[in-house]
């Protein structure tokens, strides 16, 4: 699944970051250094479609 581009920046450098921490777990956040994190932080979950979906489906 293509990501959009970050809402806030509108840059493309967005990425899917997995990780263990009880199980897995997946985030999809922009990868631009001067880029603020959004007031309600980045999509995170277990089911990494799921998380893409939820990014894409923000407001722009």
């Amino acid at each position: 699944m293509k990501l959009k581009p970050c809402r806030y920046c509108r840059g493309t450098n967005i990425k899917l970051e997995a990780w263990q921490s009880g199980g897995y777990m997946c985030m999809v956040k922009c990868n631009n250094p001067d880029c603020p994190v959004p007031p309600e932080g980045y999509p995170t979950g277990r089911d990494p479609e799921k998380v893409k979906e939820e990014w894409n489906r923000r407001p722009d």
